[in-house]
C-alpha cells in the first residue's frame, strides 16, 4: 500500500515556509503555513502567538495529517492526485479540491492531475487582484512545482514503483555479486587443472627416458 504522506508533507513544509505575521494575510500568525486559529483548535485551545512561532514539525505534522490529508481521503486517492489535492487543499481551502475531484471524476493519471492543476491556476488568476497580487507569481510558482512532482509520482505508481525498483536492482546486484565471485573460481579451477595436465606431461614424457 502506498504511504505518499511524509513525502508530500515534506514538500509541503518547504512552500509554507517558517513564521510569518503578514498583516495583508488574514490568518495572522503563522508557522509552517499553520494559523494561530489552527495551533488553538488542534494543539491547544489556549495557544499564542508565541506558541505558533515555536511550533515544532511534529505539531505541524499532526494537524496536515488531520486537517488536510485525512479530510480529503489522500490515502484512497492515486499517487499524484494525492498531492495535488493536499497541496491545492492547503493553499486554498478542502472544498476546492472536493469539487476538482468530482467534476473530473471521468479522469484519472496524469489527465486528472492537470485538470485540477489548470482549475487551480485559473482560481489563483481570479483573486490575484488587490493585496493578493504581490502572492500570484509565488503561487504560480508552487501550483507548476506541485503539477511536475504530482506527475513523477503518477509515473512512479503506474510503473514498478519504488520498492521494486529497489528490490530489482538489489537482485541483479546479487547476481552480479555472485557471477563475479564464481568468475574467480571457475579461473583459478581452470589454472590448478592446466597446471596438474603439464605436470602429468612432463612426468610421462620423462618416465620412458
Amino acid at each position: 500500500m502506498k504511504n505518499n504522506y511524509n513525502d508530500c508533507l515534506t514538500r509541503l513544509l518547504k512552500d509554507e515556509g517558517g513564521y510569518t505575521n503578514d498583516p495583508s494575510d488574514s490568518g495572522g500568525p503563522t508557522n509552517f503555513g499553520i494559523t494561530l486559529a489552527d495551533y488553538q483548535k488542534y494543539i491547544n485551545r489556549s495557544g499564542t502567538a508565541s506558541d505558533v512561532k515555536g511550533m515544532s514539525i511534529d505539531d505541524a505534522k499532526t494537524i496536515y495529517k488531520s486537517k488536510y490529508w485525512d479530510a480529503l481521503g489522500c490515502d484512497t486517492l492515486t499517487s499524484g492526485v494525492d498531492y495535488t489535492c493536499f497541496d491545492y487543499g492547503v493553499n486554498s481551502g478542502l472544498g476546492r479540491p472536493r469539487k476538482a475531484l468530482t467534476k473530473f471524476k471521468d479522469k484519472t493519471g496524469v489527465e486528472l492531475i492537470d485538470a485540477i492543476n489548470d482549475e487551480r491556476v485559473d482560481f489563483l488568476h481570479s483573486i490575484s487582484g488587490g493585496k493578493n497580487s504581490k502572492f500570484l507569481k509565488g503561487w504560480l510558482a508552487r501550483a507548476s512545482r506541485v503539477r511536475d512532482y504530482s506527475k513523477s509520482l503518477a509515473k512512479i505508481n503506474n510503473t514498478a514503483g519504488p520498492a521494486a525498483v529497489a528490490v530489482t536492482v538489489g537482485a541483479a546486484a546479487g547476481a552480479q555479486h555472485y557471477w563475479q565471485g564464481h568468475e574467480i573460481l571457475f579461473i583459478a579451477g581452470g589454472l590448478t587443472a592446466a597446471i596438474l595436465i603439464g605436470f602429468l606431461v612432463h612426468y610421462i614424457k620423462n618416465k620412458g627416458k
